[in-house]
Parts: C-alpha cells; structure tokens; sequence
C-alpha cells in the first residue's frame, strides 16, 4: 500500500511585530471643546443680530417715512439794534477723567450700566468700529425700561470674550450674550450684544 508525500505546510505563523496594542477600552482621546463652544455661540450670535438688525433698519425707516413734514415757519423778525456788549471772559472745562478699560469683564460691567440706563449714546463709545450705529439700533429693538441687567463672567481668550447677561428688560425676565472683540492695536470694544425673552418650561 503507498502512502501519499505530505504537502508543505501553508499554515500562517505569527510573527513578532505583526500585533499592534489596541488603545485602551473606554479611554477616548481627550479634546477640548472650549474652543468649538465659543464659535458655535459667536456663530449664532452673529446670524441673531443680522436678523434683528435687519428687523431694526427696517422699523426705523418706516418710523422716519411715516412722519409728515413739518409746515414751513414764518421768519421772525430780526430784534432791534443794540449796543454790543462783550461777553464775560468763561472759565475753561475741563472733560471729566476716565479710567480706560482693560479687561472684558470691566467693559462688559460699564456697557451694561449703559443699557440699564438706556443710554444709546453712551453705549456707542464702547462699541468697536463698524458697530457705532448697530449698537443703537439693537438697543431700539431689544431694550426698553424698566431695564436691570447682569454681566456675567466672560468666556473665551482674544481676540473674542463672550458675557453672558441676565436680568429683566421691558418689565420681562431675559437672557443675552454680550460679543467683545479685543485686537491690538485698536482698544477693547463691544462687537454686538443680542437679549431675548426667557421661557419658562412646565412639566
């Protein structure tokens, strides 16, 4: 009876080297997602002030188209002649100091202050350039007294800060966020802000 030769033998051998260490079960590579959350809230920031601010143009204009013009007044006639007198000499005045803002979290406190006093001119001089005439036209829009606004604590690294703000406006409980933009050389200024109602949830 013959036998049949054995064949060679194809059978695979592990190598060393051929086996890599699989990363630890459960353990995912840490990333922060500081950054990521601070874009995605200036992003949206941003979409809700161009949507208010458009709103904003628009209720302005047909505010000022709708207003009649005024009838034309009768000169006045001039006062009689008199000698003239000069005026006297005025002491000069001097502009109150103040102290220039350096921090986001002081910028935010004194541009708050501004919107509880509903002062539109006085927030325009912290507003960065290119928002000079935003900042009132979000004020027009979304603020109203009685105003009593928070600043909370900023959020983020320059060149953005993000302040959340919280309180009450026209009478109602709202939230917002406050936009700072801090790029040298130009000074610490406010890019926009955006405040919206609460809602309250049931269960």
């Amino acid at each position: 009876m013959s036998s049949t030769p054995p064949g060679p033998n194809y059978s695979w051998q592990p190598q060393p080297g051929n086996f890599k260490s699989a990363p630890p079960y459960g353990q995912p590579p840490r990333k922060s997602r500081a950054g990521l959350i601070i874009g995605l809230i200036v992003l949206l920031i941003v979409v809700a002030i161009g949507a208010i601010g458009t709103l904003a143009y628009r209720l302005v204009t047909d505010h000022q188209n709708s207003k009649s013009y005024p009838a034309p007044s009768t000169p006045a006639a001039p006062p009689p002649a008199t000698k003239s007198t000069r005026p006297a000499p005025s002491k000069p005045t001097t502009a109150p100091k103040t102290t220039p803002v350096t921090t986001a979290a002081d910028l935010g406190r004194r541009f708050v202050a501004q919107l509880n006093a509903n002062n539109s001119k006085g927030a325009a001089t912290y507003a960065c350039k290119g928002s000079e005439r935003l900042i009132p036209l979000l004020m027009q829009t979304l603020v109203g007294p009685p105003t009593k606004l928070t600043a909370g604590t900023p959020v983020g690294q320059a060149p953005t800060f993000v302040i959340p703000l919280s309180g009450t406006s026209k009478g109602t409980t709202v939230t917002g966020n406050l936009v700072i933009s801090q790029v040298a050389p130009d000074p610490i200024c406010v890019r926009a802000f955006t405040i919206t109602t609460k809602t309250t949830t049931t269960n």
